[in-house]
Protein backbone atom coordinates (compact mmCIF):
# COMPACT_ATOMS: atom_id res chain seq x y z
CA UNK A 1 0.00 0.00 0.00
CA UNK A 2 1.23 3.14 -0.89
CA UNK A 3 0.46 6.42 1.24
CA UNK A 4 0.27 9.64 0.76
CA UNK A 5 1.20 12.37 3.83
CA UNK A 6 0.36 15.97 3.63
CA UNK A 7 1.96 18.27 6.01
CA UNK A 8 -0.11 21.45 5.68
CA UNK A 9 1.45 23.60 8.40
CA UNK A 10 2.69 26.54 7.14
CA UNK A 11 5.52 25.84 9.49
CA UNK A 12 6.30 22.93 8.32
CA UNK A 13 8.85 20.58 9.87
CA UNK A 14 8.94 23.60 12.48
CA UNK A 15 5.59 23.10 13.13
CA UNK A 16 3.73 21.62 15.91
CA UNK A 17 2.06 18.84 13.82
CA UNK A 18 5.18 17.42 12.70
CA UNK A 19 6.15 16.67 16.11
CA UNK A 20 2.83 14.54 15.87
CA UNK A 21 3.72 13.67 12.12
CA UNK A 22 6.91 12.10 12.85
CA UNK A 23 6.47 9.40 15.07
CA UNK A 24 3.27 8.72 12.53
CA UNK A 25 5.28 8.02 10.23
CA UNK A 26 7.71 6.28 12.02
CA UNK A 27 4.64 3.59 12.78
CA UNK A 28 3.47 3.64 9.00
CA UNK A 29 6.74 2.72 7.71
CA UNK A 30 7.39 -0.17 10.81
CA UNK A 31 4.45 -1.64 9.00
CA UNK A 32 5.96 -1.86 5.78
CA UNK A 33 3.87 0.63 3.80
CA UNK A 34 5.29 3.13 1.21
CA UNK A 35 5.42 6.65 2.31
CA UNK A 36 5.20 9.57 0.38
CA UNK A 37 5.17 13.12 2.21
CA UNK A 38 4.61 16.09 0.35
CA UNK A 39 5.09 19.74 2.82
CA UNK A 40 2.52 21.72 1.49
CA UNK A 41 3.70 24.93 2.00
CA UNK A 42 6.85 24.57 0.27
CA UNK A 43 4.85 24.41 -3.42
CA UNK A 44 3.49 26.90 -5.04
CA UNK A 45 -0.11 26.74 -5.17
CA UNK A 46 -2.28 29.34 -6.59
CA UNK A 47 -5.78 28.98 -5.57
CA UNK A 48 -8.96 28.03 -7.59
CA UNK A 49 -10.76 30.94 -9.06
CA UNK A 50 -13.95 29.10 -9.82
CA UNK A 51 -13.66 29.24 -13.22
CA UNK A 52 -14.40 26.27 -14.25
CA UNK A 53 -11.88 25.56 -17.39
CA UNK A 54 -11.25 22.14 -15.58
CA UNK A 55 -15.01 21.38 -15.70
CA UNK A 56 -15.42 21.96 -19.79
CA UNK A 57 -12.56 23.62 -21.31
CA UNK A 58 -9.63 22.05 -20.49
CA UNK A 59 -11.31 18.74 -19.05
CA UNK A 60 -9.64 17.52 -15.84
CA UNK A 61 -6.80 20.08 -16.16
CA UNK A 62 -6.49 23.68 -13.75
CA UNK A 63 -5.60 26.69 -15.75
CA UNK A 64 -3.10 27.39 -12.98
CA UNK A 65 0.00 25.32 -14.28
CA UNK A 66 2.14 24.96 -10.74
CA UNK A 67 2.75 22.64 -8.06
CA UNK A 68 -0.64 21.02 -8.06
CA UNK A 69 -0.03 19.33 -11.49
CA UNK A 70 3.05 17.16 -9.64
CA UNK A 71 0.84 16.77 -6.54
CA UNK A 72 -2.34 15.63 -8.10
CA UNK A 73 -0.19 12.97 -10.08
CA UNK A 74 0.81 11.72 -6.47
CA UNK A 75 -2.76 11.83 -5.52
CA UNK A 76 -3.97 9.40 -8.18
CA UNK A 77 -0.66 6.67 -7.41
CA UNK A 78 -1.74 6.92 -3.56
CA UNK A 79 -4.13 4.12 -1.91
CA UNK A 80 -4.60 6.77 1.11
CA UNK A 81 -4.21 10.32 1.38
CA UNK A 82 -3.59 11.12 5.03
CA UNK A 83 -4.05 15.31 5.86
CA UNK A 84 -1.89 16.60 8.72
CA UNK A 85 -2.80 19.99 9.47
CA UNK A 86 -2.87 22.69 12.56
CA UNK A 87 -6.56 23.45 14.20
CA UNK A 88 -6.64 27.17 12.72
CA UNK A 89 -9.71 29.00 14.00
CA UNK A 90 -11.97 25.63 14.18
CA UNK A 91 -10.37 24.94 10.50
CA UNK A 92 -7.69 24.25 8.16
CA UNK A 93 -4.79 26.52 7.45
CA UNK A 94 -5.38 28.47 3.93
CA UNK A 95 -2.51 26.37 1.91
CA UNK A 96 -4.44 23.16 3.11
CA UNK A 97 -7.76 24.39 1.57
CA UNK A 98 -6.17 26.02 -1.56
CA UNK A 99 -4.98 22.41 -1.90
CA UNK A 100 -8.22 20.87 -1.35
CA UNK A 101 -9.97 23.09 -3.82
CA UNK A 102 -7.62 22.84 -6.00
CA UNK A 103 -8.83 19.13 -6.24
CA UNK A 104 -11.97 19.78 -7.54
CA UNK A 105 -9.59 18.63 -11.01
CA UNK A 106 -10.68 15.18 -10.14
CA UNK A 107 -14.44 15.67 -10.28
CA UNK A 108 -16.84 15.29 -13.38
CA UNK A 109 -18.88 18.49 -13.60
CA UNK A 110 -22.05 16.08 -14.16
CA UNK A 111 -24.64 15.25 -11.19
CA UNK A 112 -25.43 12.08 -9.81
CA UNK A 113 -27.29 10.67 -6.83
CA UNK A 114 -25.59 8.80 -4.50
CA UNK A 115 -26.18 7.45 -1.34
CA UNK A 116 -29.00 9.66 -0.87
CA UNK A 117 -26.94 12.39 -1.81
CA UNK A 118 -26.61 15.08 -5.26
CA UNK A 119 -22.57 14.58 -5.83
CA UNK A 120 -20.13 14.84 -8.44
CA UNK A 121 -18.71 11.46 -10.07
CA UNK A 122 -15.12 11.11 -10.23
CA UNK A 123 -13.09 12.28 -13.48
CA UNK A 124 -9.84 10.16 -11.84
CA UNK A 125 -8.64 7.70 -9.90
CA UNK A 126 -9.01 9.29 -6.22
CA UNK A 127 -7.46 7.29 -2.96
CA UNK A 128 -10.05 4.99 -1.78
CA UNK A 129 -9.03 5.81 1.89
CA UNK A 130 -8.48 9.55 3.92
CA UNK A 131 -6.97 10.15 7.13
CA UNK A 132 -7.06 12.74 9.36
CA UNK A 133 -4.19 14.16 11.88
CA UNK A 134 -4.80 17.58 13.63
CA UNK A 135 -3.32 19.23 16.67
CA UNK A 136 -4.09 22.58 18.66
CA UNK A 137 -3.25 24.56 21.52
CA UNK A 138 -6.90 24.67 22.98
CA UNK A 139 -7.29 21.46 26.00
CA UNK A 140 -10.24 19.13 25.07
CA UNK A 141 -11.37 17.05 21.75
CA UNK A 142 -14.29 19.39 20.92
CA UNK A 143 -12.33 22.01 19.70
CA UNK A 144 -11.82 19.81 16.66
CA UNK A 145 -15.32 19.01 16.21
CA UNK A 146 -16.04 21.20 12.96
CA UNK A 147 -12.40 20.03 11.34
CA UNK A 148 -13.43 16.84 11.18
CA UNK A 149 -17.02 17.11 10.49
CA UNK A 150 -15.32 19.40 7.01
CA UNK A 151 -13.12 16.29 6.85
CA UNK A 152 -15.90 14.07 6.67
CA UNK A 153 -17.86 15.87 4.21
CA UNK A 154 -14.42 16.20 2.11
CA UNK A 155 -14.02 12.54 2.13
CA UNK A 156 -17.61 12.19 0.34
CA UNK A 157 -17.04 14.32 -1.87
CA UNK A 158 -14.09 12.71 -3.43
CA UNK A 159 -15.72 9.05 -2.84
CA UNK A 160 -13.37 8.15 -0.26
CA UNK A 161 -13.75 6.08 2.75
CA UNK A 162 -13.47 8.16 6.10
CA UNK A 163 -10.65 6.12 8.22
CA UNK A 164 -10.73 8.44 11.04
CA UNK A 165 -8.97 11.28 12.78
CA UNK A 166 -6.13 11.14 15.47
CA UNK A 167 -6.87 14.29 17.25
CA UNK A 168 -4.13 16.12 19.66
CA UNK A 169 -5.19 18.93 21.86
CA UNK A 170 -3.22 21.13 24.19
CA UNK A 171 -0.58 20.29 21.50
CA UNK A 172 2.64 22.19 23.72
CA UNK A 173 2.24 20.01 26.85
CA UNK A 174 3.78 17.50 24.53
CA UNK A 175 6.51 19.47 24.43
CA UNK A 176 7.39 19.49 28.32
CA UNK A 177 9.53 16.24 27.90
CA UNK A 178 11.45 17.24 31.17
CA UNK A 179 9.02 18.05 33.47
CA UNK A 180 6.44 14.80 32.31
CA UNK A 181 8.90 12.44 30.61
CA UNK A 182 6.56 9.02 31.02
CA UNK A 183 3.13 10.82 29.98
CA UNK A 184 4.61 12.34 26.85
CA UNK A 185 6.93 9.10 25.61
CA UNK A 186 3.90 7.18 26.36
CA UNK A 187 1.84 9.76 24.00
CA UNK A 188 4.30 9.88 21.47
CA UNK A 189 4.26 5.87 21.71
CA UNK A 190 0.51 5.59 20.81
CA UNK A 191 0.58 7.67 17.97
CA UNK A 192 3.62 5.30 16.29
CA UNK A 193 1.31 2.84 17.22
CA UNK A 194 -1.51 4.35 15.49
CA UNK A 195 0.63 4.71 12.14
CA UNK A 196 1.15 0.81 12.43
CA UNK A 197 -2.59 -0.02 13.06
CA UNK A 198 -3.63 2.53 10.32
CA UNK A 199 -1.34 0.65 7.66
CA UNK A 200 -2.42 -2.92 8.80
CA UNK A 201 -6.34 -2.28 9.54
CA UNK A 202 -7.29 0.88 7.62
CA UNK A 203 -8.27 2.23 11.48
CA UNK A 204 -7.06 3.13 14.38
CA UNK A 205 -8.34 2.03 17.78
CA UNK A 206 -10.63 3.65 20.22
CA UNK A 207 -8.47 2.92 22.61
CA UNK A 208 -5.19 4.18 20.98
CA UNK A 209 -6.79 7.54 19.90
CA UNK A 210 -7.75 8.34 22.99
CA UNK A 211 -4.41 7.79 24.90
CA UNK A 212 -2.56 10.28 22.05
CA UNK A 213 -4.88 12.73 23.60
CA UNK A 214 -4.63 12.05 27.01
CA UNK A 215 -4.02 15.35 29.45
CA UNK A 216 -0.46 15.75 29.99
CA UNK A 217 -0.68 18.58 32.56
CA UNK A 218 -4.02 20.32 34.06
CA UNK A 219 -5.41 22.39 31.96
CA UNK A 220 -4.65 25.49 34.99
CA UNK A 221 -0.80 24.76 33.98
CA UNK A 222 -1.23 24.79 30.36
CA UNK A 223 -2.86 28.27 30.38
CA UNK A 224 -0.54 29.78 32.98
CA UNK A 225 2.69 28.40 30.91
CA UNK A 226 1.28 29.90 27.28
CA UNK A 227 0.77 32.85 29.11
CA UNK A 228 4.17 33.11 30.65
CA UNK A 229 5.70 32.12 27.12
CA UNK A 230 3.63 35.76 25.08
CA UNK A 231 4.12 37.97 28.26
CA UNK A 232 8.23 37.03 27.40
CA UNK A 233 7.67 37.32 23.87
CA UNK A 234 6.09 40.76 24.24
CA UNK A 235 8.51 42.45 27.01
CA UNK A 236 10.63 41.39 24.32
CA UNK A 237 9.34 43.11 21.75
CA UNK A 238 8.92 46.14 23.53
CA UNK A 239 12.48 46.45 24.41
Amino acid sequence: MKILVINASPRMESGNTQVILTPFIVGLKEAGVSVDLILLAKKKIQECIGCFSCYAKTPGRCVHDDAMVEIIDRVKAADMLVLATPLYIDGMPSVAKKFIDRMVTFLDPHFIFENNRVCHPLRFSFPAKMFLISVCGYPGLHNFDPLVLHFERICNNFHASFCGALLRPAIFSVLLTKKYPEKVRNVLDSVRSAGRQLATEDRVSRETLSSVALDICPSEELIQTANAYWDRELKMMEE
